[in-house]
Protein backbone atom coordinates (compact mmCIF):
# COMPACT_ATOMS: atom_id res chain seq x y z
CA UNK A 1 0.00 0.00 0.00
CA UNK A 2 1.50 3.50 -0.77
CA UNK A 3 2.21 5.66 1.78
CA UNK A 4 -0.15 8.45 -0.11
CA UNK A 5 -2.86 5.67 1.18
CA UNK A 6 -1.89 5.78 4.62
CA UNK A 7 -2.08 9.85 4.70
CA UNK A 8 -5.76 9.66 3.18
CA UNK A 9 -6.76 8.01 6.92
CA UNK A 10 -4.64 10.24 8.93
CA UNK A 11 -6.51 13.71 7.19
CA UNK A 12 -9.87 11.25 7.38
CA UNK A 13 -9.28 12.18 11.26
CA UNK A 14 -8.18 8.88 12.38
CA UNK A 15 -5.95 8.53 15.18
CA UNK A 16 -2.19 7.05 14.17
CA UNK A 17 -2.47 3.79 15.78
CA UNK A 18 -5.77 3.20 13.91
CA UNK A 19 -4.17 4.20 10.64
CA UNK A 20 -1.70 1.89 11.04
CA UNK A 21 -3.83 -1.45 12.36
CA UNK A 22 -5.38 -0.63 9.17
CA UNK A 23 -2.31 -0.14 6.92
CA UNK A 24 -0.71 -3.32 8.20
CA UNK A 25 -3.51 -5.21 8.11
CA UNK A 26 -4.91 -4.73 4.74
CA UNK A 27 -1.09 -4.91 3.35
CA UNK A 28 -0.07 -7.98 4.51
CA UNK A 29 -2.12 -11.17 2.96
CA UNK A 30 -0.77 -13.70 5.08
CA UNK A 31 -2.52 -11.55 8.35
CA UNK A 32 -5.16 -12.89 10.55
CA UNK A 33 -7.27 -9.55 9.82
CA UNK A 34 -10.52 -11.50 11.38
CA UNK A 35 -8.74 -11.65 14.75
CA UNK A 36 -7.90 -8.23 14.87
CA UNK A 37 -9.33 -6.44 18.02
CA UNK A 38 -10.34 -3.53 15.94
CA UNK A 39 -12.28 -5.77 13.20
CA UNK A 40 -14.27 -7.71 15.89
CA UNK A 41 -15.45 -3.75 17.16
CA UNK A 42 -16.22 -2.61 14.08
CA UNK A 43 -18.05 -5.81 12.58
CA UNK A 44 -20.85 -6.45 15.18
CA UNK A 45 -23.29 -8.10 12.24
CA UNK A 46 -22.59 -11.06 10.01
CA UNK A 47 -23.46 -8.98 7.04
CA UNK A 48 -21.03 -6.06 7.74
CA UNK A 49 -18.30 -8.60 8.89
CA UNK A 50 -18.47 -10.64 5.24
CA UNK A 51 -18.81 -7.09 3.54
CA UNK A 52 -15.57 -6.41 4.85
CA UNK A 53 -13.98 -9.65 3.99
CA UNK A 54 -15.12 -9.10 0.81
CA UNK A 55 -13.57 -5.86 -0.06
CA UNK A 56 -10.31 -6.62 1.96
CA UNK A 57 -10.62 -9.74 -0.91
CA UNK A 58 -11.24 -7.49 -3.72
CA UNK A 59 -8.27 -5.20 -2.30
CA UNK A 60 -5.70 -7.87 -2.00
CA UNK A 61 -6.46 -9.08 -5.30
CA UNK A 62 -6.33 -5.95 -6.90
CA UNK A 63 -2.78 -5.32 -5.23
CA UNK A 64 -1.48 -9.32 -6.74
CA UNK A 65 -2.88 -8.10 -10.33
CA UNK A 66 -0.88 -4.61 -10.01
CA UNK A 67 2.21 -6.64 -8.71
CA UNK A 68 2.32 -8.67 -11.91
CA UNK A 69 1.57 -6.40 -14.39
CA UNK A 70 4.76 -4.15 -12.49
CA UNK A 71 7.16 -7.80 -13.33
CA UNK A 72 5.69 -7.38 -16.83
CA UNK A 73 5.88 -4.24 -17.58
CA UNK A 74 9.95 -4.00 -16.42
CA UNK A 75 10.67 -7.31 -18.86
CA UNK A 76 9.18 -5.35 -21.69
CA UNK A 77 11.13 -2.19 -20.71
CA UNK A 78 14.10 -4.25 -20.80
CA UNK A 79 13.28 -5.85 -23.98
CA UNK A 80 12.70 -2.58 -25.24
CA UNK A 81 15.88 -1.16 -24.54
CA UNK A 82 17.83 -4.38 -25.46
CA UNK A 83 15.71 -4.24 -29.33
CA UNK A 84 16.08 -0.33 -29.48
CA UNK A 85 19.69 -0.97 -28.74
CA UNK A 86 20.16 -3.38 -30.87
CA UNK A 87 18.40 -1.74 -33.68
CA UNK A 88 20.76 0.96 -33.02
CA UNK A 89 23.55 -0.90 -33.45
CA UNK A 90 22.38 -2.59 -37.13
CA UNK A 91 21.82 0.92 -38.31
CA UNK A 92 24.92 1.82 -38.22
CA UNK A 93 26.40 -1.16 -39.15
CA UNK A 94 28.81 -0.47 -42.33
CA UNK A 95 30.03 -3.44 -42.86
CA UNK A 96 26.50 -4.70 -43.85
CA UNK A 97 24.82 -4.05 -47.27
CA UNK A 98 21.41 -1.83 -46.37
CA UNK A 99 19.51 -3.68 -49.04
CA UNK A 100 20.21 -7.28 -47.54
CA UNK A 101 19.00 -5.60 -43.97
CA UNK A 102 15.52 -3.83 -45.27
CA UNK A 103 13.28 -6.27 -44.85
CA UNK A 104 14.85 -7.13 -41.02
CA UNK A 105 14.92 -3.96 -40.05
CA UNK A 106 11.08 -3.17 -41.04
CA UNK A 107 10.28 -6.70 -38.80
CA UNK A 108 12.72 -4.98 -36.01
CA UNK A 109 10.72 -2.22 -36.28
CA UNK A 110 7.02 -3.59 -36.22
CA UNK A 111 8.13 -5.59 -32.87
CA UNK A 112 9.43 -2.30 -31.16
CA UNK A 113 6.36 -0.85 -31.89
CA UNK A 114 4.13 -3.70 -30.71
CA UNK A 115 6.05 -3.32 -27.60
CA UNK A 116 5.80 -0.09 -26.89
CA UNK A 117 1.98 -0.17 -27.37
CA UNK A 118 1.79 -3.07 -25.27
CA UNK A 119 3.66 -1.33 -22.31
CA UNK A 120 1.37 1.54 -22.89
CA UNK A 121 -1.29 -0.60 -22.44
CA UNK A 122 -0.08 -1.86 -19.35
CA UNK A 123 0.63 1.32 -17.73
CA UNK A 124 -2.97 2.75 -18.00
CA UNK A 125 -4.46 -0.74 -16.84
CA UNK A 126 -2.26 -0.14 -14.02
CA UNK A 127 -3.60 3.53 -13.59
CA UNK A 128 -6.64 2.35 -13.69
CA UNK A 129 -6.63 -0.83 -10.82
CA UNK A 130 -4.48 1.97 -8.64
CA UNK A 131 -7.70 3.56 -8.86
CA UNK A 132 -10.20 1.17 -8.19
CA UNK A 133 -7.74 0.00 -5.18
CA UNK A 134 -8.14 3.60 -3.67
CA UNK A 135 -11.90 3.45 -4.05
CA UNK A 136 -11.88 0.15 -2.11
CA UNK A 137 -9.74 2.44 0.63
CA UNK A 138 -11.92 4.83 1.20
CA UNK A 139 -15.08 2.48 1.41
CA UNK A 140 -13.06 0.13 4.01
CA UNK A 141 -12.21 3.84 5.95
CA UNK A 142 -16.12 4.66 5.63
CA UNK A 143 -17.09 1.24 7.58
CA UNK A 144 -14.56 2.15 10.15
CA UNK A 145 -15.45 5.58 10.57
CA UNK A 146 -19.23 4.45 11.49
CA UNK A 147 -18.55 1.71 13.32
CA UNK A 148 -16.75 3.30 16.34
CA UNK A 149 -12.98 2.20 15.60
CA UNK A 150 -12.20 6.04 14.76
CA UNK A 151 -12.44 8.98 16.45
CA UNK A 152 -15.93 10.49 15.55
CA UNK A 153 -18.70 10.17 17.86
CA UNK A 154 -21.91 12.00 16.26
CA UNK A 155 -23.75 11.20 18.81
CA UNK A 156 -21.81 12.49 21.49
CA UNK A 157 -23.27 15.03 23.97
CA UNK A 158 -22.19 16.51 27.30
CA UNK A 159 -24.11 18.24 30.50
CA UNK A 160 -23.74 21.35 31.85
CA UNK A 161 -24.52 22.56 35.09
CA UNK A 162 -24.25 26.28 34.85
CA UNK A 163 -24.50 27.42 38.43
CA UNK A 164 -24.11 26.01 42.24
CA UNK A 165 -27.47 25.20 43.34
CA UNK A 166 -29.15 22.53 45.52
CA UNK A 167 -31.52 21.64 42.94
CA UNK A 168 -29.38 20.96 39.63
CA UNK A 169 -28.46 17.56 38.83
CA UNK A 170 -28.40 14.23 36.20
CA UNK A 171 -30.18 11.34 37.40
CA UNK A 172 -28.62 7.98 36.19
CA UNK A 173 -31.93 5.73 35.66
CA UNK A 174 -30.15 2.25 36.23
CA UNK A 175 -29.35 1.23 40.00
CA UNK A 176 -26.81 -1.77 40.71
CA UNK A 177 -28.93 -4.99 40.86
CA UNK A 178 -26.20 -6.47 43.20
CA UNK A 179 -23.57 -6.50 45.19
CA UNK A 180 -20.40 -5.62 43.16
CA UNK A 181 -16.58 -6.02 44.53
CA UNK A 182 -14.70 -3.14 42.60
CA UNK A 183 -15.29 -0.64 40.40
CA UNK A 184 -13.46 1.57 37.53
CA UNK A 185 -15.69 5.42 37.31
CA UNK A 186 -14.35 7.48 33.88
CA UNK A 187 -15.93 10.82 32.64
CA UNK A 188 -14.75 13.62 30.68
CA UNK A 189 -15.33 17.15 33.01
CA UNK A 190 -14.26 20.97 32.42
CA UNK A 191 -14.74 22.33 35.53
CA UNK A 192 -16.44 25.77 35.89
CA UNK A 193 -15.53 28.94 38.04
CA UNK A 194 -15.49 28.96 41.99
CA UNK A 195 -14.01 27.48 44.70
CA UNK A 196 -13.80 24.14 44.47
CA UNK A 197 -14.95 21.44 42.19
CA UNK A 198 -18.14 20.42 44.13
CA UNK A 199 -19.67 16.84 44.11
CA UNK A 200 -19.02 15.36 39.89
CA UNK A 201 -20.93 11.71 41.16
CA UNK A 202 -22.48 10.27 43.79
CA UNK A 203 -23.58 7.04 44.70
CA UNK A 204 -25.93 6.44 47.59
CA UNK A 205 -27.18 2.86 48.75
CA UNK A 206 -29.80 2.28 51.79
CA UNK A 207 -28.49 2.63 54.78
CA UNK A 208 -25.25 4.28 53.41
CA UNK A 209 -25.95 7.69 51.61
CA UNK A 210 -21.62 8.22 51.06
CA UNK A 211 -21.19 4.50 49.28
CA UNK A 212 -19.20 6.47 46.28
CA UNK A 213 -18.27 9.38 46.24
CA UNK A 214 -15.97 12.19 43.82
CA UNK A 215 -16.12 15.33 45.75
CA UNK A 216 -13.85 18.61 46.23
CA UNK A 217 -15.54 21.08 48.48
CA UNK A 218 -14.09 24.16 49.02
CA UNK A 219 -10.73 24.41 49.38
CA UNK A 220 -10.38 21.05 50.23
CA UNK A 221 -8.33 18.51 48.20
CA UNK A 222 -10.36 15.90 45.76
CA UNK A 223 -11.63 12.95 47.73
CA UNK A 224 -12.83 9.54 46.79
CA UNK A 225 -15.60 7.70 49.70
CA UNK A 226 -16.06 4.33 49.54
CA UNK A 227 -18.44 3.38 52.43
CA UNK A 228 -18.48 7.35 53.69
CA UNK A 229 -14.30 6.30 54.46
CA UNK A 230 -12.08 9.08 52.44
CA UNK A 231 -8.55 9.20 50.22
CA UNK A 232 -7.18 12.14 48.74
CA UNK A 233 -6.84 12.41 45.21
CA UNK A 234 -3.32 13.91 43.52
CA UNK A 235 -5.48 15.40 40.67
CA UNK A 236 -5.33 18.87 39.37
CA UNK A 237 -8.32 19.88 37.95
CA UNK A 238 -8.24 23.44 38.28
CA UNK A 239 -7.36 24.94 35.04
CA UNK A 240 -10.79 25.22 33.55
CA UNK A 241 -10.09 22.61 30.64
CA UNK A 242 -11.62 19.61 29.88
CA UNK A 243 -9.96 16.41 31.66
CA UNK A 244 -10.60 12.87 31.75
CA UNK A 245 -10.70 11.51 34.94
CA UNK A 246 -11.01 7.62 36.08
CA UNK A 247 -10.94 6.57 39.50
CA UNK A 248 -10.77 2.57 40.10
CA UNK A 249 -11.36 0.37 43.43
CA UNK A 250 -11.06 -3.08 44.28
CA UNK A 251 -12.23 -4.82 47.79
CA UNK A 252 -9.32 -6.83 47.73
CA UNK A 253 -7.30 -4.48 50.61
CA UNK A 254 -9.32 -1.87 49.98
CA UNK A 255 -6.89 -1.01 46.81
CA UNK A 256 -7.73 2.22 44.74
CA UNK A 257 -6.24 4.14 41.51
CA UNK A 258 -6.69 7.30 40.06
CA UNK A 259 -5.77 8.62 36.39
CA UNK A 260 -5.93 12.00 34.94
CA UNK A 261 -5.64 12.39 31.14
CA UNK A 262 -4.49 8.55 30.78
CA UNK A 263 -1.84 8.74 33.06
CA UNK A 264 -2.30 7.12 36.91
CA UNK A 265 -1.46 10.48 39.55
CA UNK A 266 -1.74 8.21 42.66
CA UNK A 267 -2.53 4.88 43.87
CA UNK A 268 -3.40 3.14 47.60
CA UNK A 269 -4.48 0.47 49.95
CA UNK A 270 -7.05 0.70 52.83
CA UNK A 271 -10.05 2.06 51.64
CA UNK A 272 -12.65 0.16 52.82
CA UNK A 273 -10.63 -3.22 52.63
CA UNK A 274 -13.45 -6.12 51.77
CA UNK A 275 -16.01 -3.61 51.39
CA UNK A 276 -19.28 -4.89 49.06
CA UNK A 277 -20.22 -1.90 47.19
CA UNK A 278 -24.15 -2.00 47.81
CA UNK A 279 -27.14 -2.79 45.42
CA UNK A 280 -30.21 -0.55 45.15
CA UNK A 281 -28.83 2.71 45.03
CA UNK A 282 -29.26 6.11 43.31
CA UNK A 283 -26.46 7.49 40.56
CA UNK A 284 -26.70 10.89 40.88
CA UNK A 285 -24.29 13.66 39.07
CA UNK A 286 -23.36 16.53 40.20
CA UNK A 287 -24.62 16.71 43.77
CA UNK A 288 -23.54 15.17 47.06
CA UNK A 289 -26.31 13.02 48.69
CA UNK A 290 -27.15 12.78 52.35
CA UNK A 291 -30.15 11.07 51.48
CA UNK A 292 -31.01 8.64 49.23
CA UNK A 293 -31.68 10.36 46.48
CA UNK A 294 -31.49 13.75 47.83
CA UNK A 295 -31.20 16.35 50.62
CA UNK A 296 -28.30 18.34 48.45
CA UNK A 297 -26.17 21.09 49.69
CA UNK A 298 -25.30 23.98 47.32
CA UNK A 299 -21.96 23.99 48.21
CA UNK A 300 -21.00 20.97 47.54
CA UNK A 301 -22.74 21.20 44.50
CA UNK A 302 -20.80 20.86 40.97
CA UNK A 303 -20.21 23.81 38.40
CA UNK A 304 -19.27 23.06 34.81
CA UNK A 305 -19.38 20.37 32.41
CA UNK A 306 -19.35 16.42 31.87
CA UNK A 307 -19.40 14.19 29.16
CA UNK A 308 -18.54 10.49 28.43
CA UNK A 309 -19.50 8.94 32.54
CA UNK A 310 -19.37 5.59 32.36
CA UNK A 311 -19.11 2.78 35.61
CA UNK A 312 -17.53 -0.69 35.28
CA UNK A 313 -17.87 -3.36 38.25
CA UNK A 314 -14.19 -4.54 37.91
CA UNK A 315 -10.65 -2.55 37.13
CA UNK A 316 -9.62 -1.45 34.16
CA UNK A 317 -6.46 -1.70 33.02
CA UNK A 318 -4.40 1.34 32.68
CA UNK A 319 -3.93 0.51 29.43
CA UNK A 320 -7.70 0.57 28.70
CA UNK A 321 -8.00 3.95 30.83
CA UNK A 322 -5.00 5.41 28.55
CA UNK A 323 -6.82 4.20 25.11
CA UNK A 324 -10.35 6.22 26.63
CA UNK A 325 -8.23 9.31 27.60
CA UNK A 326 -6.86 9.28 23.85
CA UNK A 327 -9.59 8.22 22.80
CA UNK A 328 -8.35 5.06 20.36
CA UNK A 329 -11.10 3.13 21.98
CA UNK A 330 -14.95 3.61 22.63
CA UNK A 331 -15.36 1.04 25.70
CA UNK A 332 -19.20 1.36 27.82
CA UNK A 333 -19.63 0.75 30.82
CA UNK A 334 -21.18 -2.42 32.20
CA UNK A 335 -23.38 -0.86 34.89
CA UNK A 336 -24.26 2.36 33.38
CA UNK A 337 -23.27 3.85 30.08
CA UNK A 338 -23.12 7.27 28.71
CA UNK A 339 -26.33 7.71 26.57
CA UNK A 340 -29.41 10.32 26.09
CA UNK A 341 -31.71 7.81 27.25
CA UNK A 342 -29.56 6.72 30.43
CA UNK A 343 -29.34 10.28 31.71
CA UNK A 344 -32.39 12.43 33.58
CA UNK A 345 -31.89 16.21 33.75
CA UNK A 346 -33.39 18.24 36.45
CA UNK A 347 -33.42 21.70 37.65
CA UNK A 348 -32.15 23.62 34.88
CA UNK A 349 -29.14 21.37 34.04
CA UNK A 350 -29.12 21.25 29.61
CA UNK A 351 -27.85 19.19 27.20
CA UNK A 352 -25.34 19.94 24.52
CA UNK A 353 -24.34 18.02 21.22
CA UNK A 354 -20.90 17.42 21.49
CA UNK A 355 -17.73 15.20 21.28
CA UNK A 356 -14.94 14.79 23.56
CA UNK A 357 -12.71 13.64 20.61
CA UNK A 358 -13.42 16.51 18.06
Amino acid sequence: MEIKYFRVFLLAGLDFFTCYNIFYCFNTPEYDFTSHPRFIWATSGEEAKATILHLRESLVQQKEIILDQRETIRELTAKLALCEGFGHATNNDHHHALNSHHAPAVGHHAMLQALKERLENLQVSEQLLQNRLFGLLFVILTYFLSSGSGRMNPDGFLISFPMRTNYMYGRMKKTLLQEIFAFTLCLWIKPGMGPGLGTPFSYSAPGQSNEIVLIEWGNNPIELLIDDKAVTLPLTLTDGRWHHVCVTWSTRDGHWEAYQDGVQRGSGVGLSSWHAIKPGGVFILGQEQDTLGGRFDATQAFVGEMSEVHLWSHVLTSSDIHSLSTCSSHLHGDVFAWTEGEVELHGGVTRHSYDTCH
